[in-house]
């Protein structure tokens, strides 16, 4: 498909609903071995946590092989088999999310743009999601997604970079620039499975 056409997806919108239910919070604390009072409705989700929400499915029989919803239908149909985490900016401006809201996420497809690397052709797609609770607007994301060619027979594995030393969640003591061990990364996307940290799970 050309790039032409896949610039007709842009502006292309859809919503999603989800409640905050107390359940994923708690798991996600026991997870990180965080000592947190069990969670009641009212309490603010810390920064990041939406990952525990809005998480998609699709039948069976619409999954394309990179085990993601088939596209062509709200991202466009890149034809290229390798589906990545290239990134996220986030613009916290609102009140928080709260356990027990019904929250909602308008999600646009903001950019469409191909690029070429030493590994060879990309496209990288940008999706802007704003997220809102029961007192508003809470934040907004642009989330970054790169497609890649397959990889080439006895093509090296690209390590991934290490968090700076000094990386810190905002109200949080759980950030550590220390990979996590193969036992709590499994748990982790057990219950956080669309996180750009899945990556962090060896082989």
């Amino acid at each position: 498909m050309s790039l032409e056409e896949l610039g007709k997806w842009v502006g292309r919108s859809r919503t999603m609903e989800d409640l905050v239910a107390p359940f994923p919070v708690r798991a996600l604390s026991a997870t990180l071995d965080e000592a947190d009072p069990d969670p009641k409705a009212g309490n603010p989700l810390p920064p990041l946590w939406h990952w525990l929400y809005f998480l998609e499915v699709a039948p069976m029989a619409k999954v394309g092989a990179d085990g993601h919803a088939e596209r062509g239908d709200f991202l466009p149909p890149v034809p290229l088999p390798r589906r990545m985490w290239a990134g996220s900016r986030f613009a916290f401006d609102g009140e928080p999310l709260c356990v027990g809201d019904t929250v909602h996420r308008l999600s646009r497809i903001k950019s469409v743009e191909p690029k070429s690397g030493s590994s060879g052709s990309m496209v990288f797609v940008t999706v802007e999601h704003t997220v809102s609770g029961p007192r508003g607007r809470s934040f907004v994301e642009e989330h970054d997604i790169v497609y890649r060619e397959a990889a080439k027979p006895g093509e090296p594995q690209r390590q991934p970079r290490p968090a700076p030393a000094d990386a810190t969640c905002p109200g949080r003591s759980c950030c550590s620039a220390s990979p996590p061990s193969p036992s709590t990364a499994i748990a982790f996307t057990t219950i956080f499975p669309t996180s750009p940290a899945r990556k962090a799970i060896p082989d």
